[in-house]
């Protein structure tokens, strides 16, 4: 019987009770890789939003105690197109820590602004002094064993991961 208490739910107990992870939802416990973002307007270029996608290759770790830990070493830059033709492309680095609660479809993260290194050029000329940071924010998830899909509360951006 304590064999199966324990492959059933890391959170249950002898006790009779279960309580669950301090995460709230199980499924999102792990190690993730970004397959892809699409943002349609929290970057900009002179005051103007635009729509960028890609980061493919960044790490996302969640644990069973709600600590959510975000990576952006070696992967790929979001890029975007400018009315005008011209190429946005961002890269990312740096990593961020914030507390994540999920319940099964929509997720809460705290936490502080933390600003990221960023390294950005318009159609491949360096635009100095640009500047980026994550939030914690709201919005919507879909889980499965092999897949992981968050979308923004605003609907501004939608990332799927995928376990690794």
């Amino acid at each position: 019987m304590i064999a199966a208490c324990a492959a059933a739910s890391a959170g249950c107990n002898l006790g009779g009770t279960s309580a669950g992870p301090a995460i709230g939802d199980a499924c999102l416990v792990g190690s993730w890789s970004l397959d892809h973002e699409v943002n349609q307007s929290g970057w900009s270029y002179s005051n103007v939003p635009v729509a960028v996608s890609g980061l493919g290759g960044a790490h996302l770790r969640l644990g069973a105690d709600g600590t959510e830990t975000e990576s952006f070493a070696g992967s790929q830059p979001l890029v975007g197109t400018l009315a005008d033709g011209r190429v946005l492309s961002i890269s990312l680095g740096g990593s961020y820590t914030f507390h994540l609660h999920a319940d099964g479809h929509r997720y809460v993260e705290s936490g502080t602004d933390t600003p990221l290194p960023v390294e950005a050029t318009l159609s491949g000329v360096a635009i100095p002094g640009y500047r980026g940071s994550y939030t914690p924010g709201t919005g919507t998830y879909v889980c499965s064993q092999r897949n992981l899909t968050t979308t923004t509360s605003s609907d501004v951006q939608t990332d799927t991961w995928v376990r690794n």
